[in-house]
């Protein structure tokens, strides 16, 4: 009786050592992203420290300015959609604007990443490249279709459909959020790519 508690509890200390190791492990790679992030844009770098002996390991973000906007990138603390699967989100300031918007990446699963679309219709430009890769809803469709340039709706529709990302426009911030976590160069390079493109369409909403 004596050994099999002590092979149980033998077990269990590996199990716990084991997914320590591999916490650690995933943690220092994303801490390394959020690293060049914030080096990349001069921003400040945000690394809670480890709880629960280093079992609990709070994601880190970054927040500061960027071509005279407050941009921020961190891991809100909830699921998506009351789920265990986990976002991280851009956000880019704007000036106030009435204008709303959603874009995701058409398929199965556009209606759940359009699930703050407060009921909007779709929206349709007419170019069948974009409108075939991106479920667009916006509240002023005649002021959405003037900002979506030519350039605008290749890159939504190239950069939504590969990364399964979500577009908001709010009428004081602009934000990315794609399912996951930045623990790679690919994951941290489109963020990279995307706040460039959330600060140009910044800057086309407010001209």
């Amino acid at each position: 009786m004596i050994e099999t508690l002590i092979f149980i509890v033998a077990l269990l200390v590996a199990v716990v050592a084991l997914y320590w190791i591999v916490l650690k492990s995933s943690d220092d790679k994303i801490a390394k992203q959020y690293q060049q992030l914030a080096e990349r844009f001069e921003l400040e770098l945000n690394q809670p420290n480890p709880k629960m002996a280093g079992l609990l390991r709070p994601e880190p973000s970054v927040y500061g300015r960027y071509r005279g906007r407050e941009i921020s990138i961190s891991v809100p603390g909830k699921g998506l959609q009351n789920t265990r699967q986990v976002e991280t989100v851009l956000k880019v300031s704007v000036l106030n604007t009435s204008l709303t918007a959603q874009l995701a990446a058409t398929g199965p699963l556009a209606g759940m990443r359009q699930r703050d679309s407060g009921g909007m219709q779709r929206w349709k430009s007419g170019d069948e490249a974009f409108d075939r890769n991106v479920d667009a809803r916006t509240s002023d469709a005649a002021r959405f279709s003037e900002l979506l340039t030519d350039e605008t709706r290749t890159w939504l529709a190239g950069n939504l459909k590969r990364s399964r990302a979500t577009l908001y426009v709010g009428k004081k911030a602009l934000a990315f959020a794609k399912l996951g976590l930045i623990s790679n160069e690919a994951a941290r390079r489109q963020f990279e790519a995307a706040a460039e493109f959330l600060c140009d369409l910044a800057e086309t909403i407010e001209a």
